[in-house]
């Protein structure tokens, strides 16, 4: 089991953002969590699985005692780094693993490394959504 643990200092993305970063678009998954309404940006927590193949999950919660840092745990080492990378780049202020914050060239090692799901998850749909938008996908497919 890898956890990281992000501080966020900003909204999070859609949830929806992280399918296409673990995935990519358009994938049968299995999530859960207290996204009150499916555009928001203020959840704290999200369970993501893939359902077509035996991936691992990816959880996603903040410490009940300290609601800005978010606890990213995984079966999966790479899961868990890709999830809190991405939660670092789009929102966080540090990442840490093991209460060690990660340094500029582990990060910078991270985005190298993950240089296409984060690009992937850059550009996804779901950073249109909100309260005028929920569903942007269905906005796009009838244009």
């Amino acid at each position: 089991m890898t956890e990281l643990v992000v501080t966020v200092d900003k909204p999070r993305p859609d949830f929806r953002v992280f399918v296409d970063l673990m995935y990519g678009p358009d994938r049968n998954v299995d999530t859960e969590g207290d996204a009150i309404n499916v555009w928001s940006r203020d959840w704290r927590e999200l369970y993501i699985r893939e359902r077509e193949h035996d991936t691992p999950r990816v959880e996603i919660y903040a410490a009940p005692e300290q609601p800005l840092k978010f606890a990213v745990i995984s079966d999966d080492a790479e899961l868990a780094e890709l999830v809190a990378l991405y939660l670092y780049l789009s929102c966080g202020a540090v990442i840490e693993r093991n209460g060690h914050a990660f340094s500029a060239e582990e990060i910078l090692r991270l985005k190298k490394k993950y240089t296409d799901e984060v690009t992937r998850a850059a550009n996804s749909i779901w950073h249109q959504s909100g309260i005028d938008n929920p569903f942007p996908n269905l906005t796009a497919c009838q244009s």
